[in-house]
């Protein structure tokens, strides 16, 4: 899989953005690094019986350009756990579990009006297929937390005129509506058939926020809260992701006895999710299956991508976010491009090209959905009780 696994990370985003409307091409550039062992994402979990895990974690970076210039990017990290278990039976246990935390989405600001970052995300979540063919799971865990920022990956971009922001409902929103459609396109693009036989349950959960109803009848189901009993113990059951409220409140000692209803309380009045900022978290298990890629378009198999370490990963990114990048204007933004391309071709990353050949669209509004109700209207704060 290592000698593929760029090139069909790549495939499925170029499958995804050859919807767009015609007339465009786009050049997508996808940096990953090894499998590295990390610490579990449970540290603190306690087990009824003799339990062995090994956790291993790769970081993807996917930047897309159009005309020499980048337009979009989505960095993400994947989370491997392998555990065995020796229960009262004495047999041991072997569970495999597989995780995806969507860190960063961004834009320049410099693409034309489409959807191009909702089919961006919509790509990367079909290419993770490629897990069932290499360890034989049915579903992936999907993982964001959403918080309203002016930039995320390309450095001045909220100067630029162009670039659309959303506040913290929006944005809360947008993410809704984008993982509804996501999750649907990857369900969608698991077989040769195009009908969706899969259902799955996505979460979200506002800290402070009223607890709503907001299922419908699409083939995403949507639940409020995290996909836990609120009774659980966190430690035992809640996800720690690098650079997250929920694994920094959770480094506390007070907090192990914590069950997950607590968590969400604390969080609410914490600084990061509290205190008049509108944050919100969410996942999903996306059912997975052998993707046959019939619908993606030709790609030039030469192009390869970089495998990096995390070290250099990271000096990667310091380059990306260094002083002299500035996204501000489509002067600086094309210089800035030039740049970190160069870069990228030092580190032997080539790109993909892709050729949009959609329909026409006339309004900024993104490709249909079914129908799923839309969270700005229950991003509002608990009533204070005296």
């Amino acid at each position: 899989m290592e000698a593929t696994r760029d090139l069909a990370i790549a495939h499925y985003i170029a499958a995804a953005l050859k919807t767009l409307p015609a007339g465009h091409t786009f050049a997508i550039r996808v940096i990953y690094t090894e499998d590295s062992p990390v610490e579990s994402l449970t540290p603190q979990r306690q087990h009824k019986h003799f339990t062995a895990e090994n956790t291993l974690s790769r970081r993807v970076l996917i930047l897309v350009s159009q005309n020499d210039c980048f337009v979009a990017g989505l960095e993400a990290q994947e989370f491997t756990t392998l555990r065995l278990e020796i229960g009262d039976s004495r047999i041991p246990e072997q569970t495999i579990g597989v995780n995806a935390c969507i860190s960063k989405v961004d834009t320049t600001g410099e693409h034309a009006r489409m959807p191009l970052v909702r089919m961006l995300v919509a790509g990367y979540l079909a290419s993770l297929h490629r897990y069932s063919l290499a360890l034989d799971i049915v579903s992936v865990g999907i993982h964001l937390f959403a918080r309203a920022q002016p930039e995320y990956l390309f450095a001045n971009s909220k100067h630029n005129p162009s670039k659309r922001t959303l506040d913290d409902s929006k944005l809360i929103a947008w993410w809704q509506r984008t993982l509804q459609f996501g999750l649907t396109y990857a369900m969608e693009h698991s077989s040769e058939s195009t009908c969706i036989t899969d259902k799955t349950v996505a979460y979200c959960v506002v800290p402070g926020g009223e607890q709503q109803c907001i299922r419908d009848d699409s083939a995403v189901e949507w639940k409020w809260g995290l996909p836990h009993p609120p009774e659980a113990t966190a430690h035992n059951c809640v996800l720690q992701f690098p650079d997250d409220p929920i694994t920094r409140l959770l480094a506390e000692p007070h907090t192990r006895p914590w069950s997950v209803s607590m968590l969400l309380e604390m969080l609410a009045i914490g600084e990061e999710c509290g205190s008049g900022h509108r944050t919100a978290f969410f996942s999903a298990a996306l059912p997975i299956a052998p993707a046959s890629l019939k619908d993606a378009p030709k790609f030039d198999e030469t192009a390869v991508q970089g495998t990096l370490s995390f070290a250099d990963y990271d000096k990667m990114l310091v380059v990306l976010f260094g002083h002299n990048m500035d996204f501000s204007t489509s002067k600086l933004a094309a210089e800035s491009s030039k740049t970190m391309m160069e870069y990228l071709r030092s580190i032997n990353v080539s790109s993909t090209q892709v050729k949009t050949g959609g329909p026409a669209i006339t309004t900024e509004k993104p490709p249909a959905v079914a129908p799923v109700n839309d969270l700005s209207s229950i991003v509002r704060k608990k009533r204070k009780t005296s």
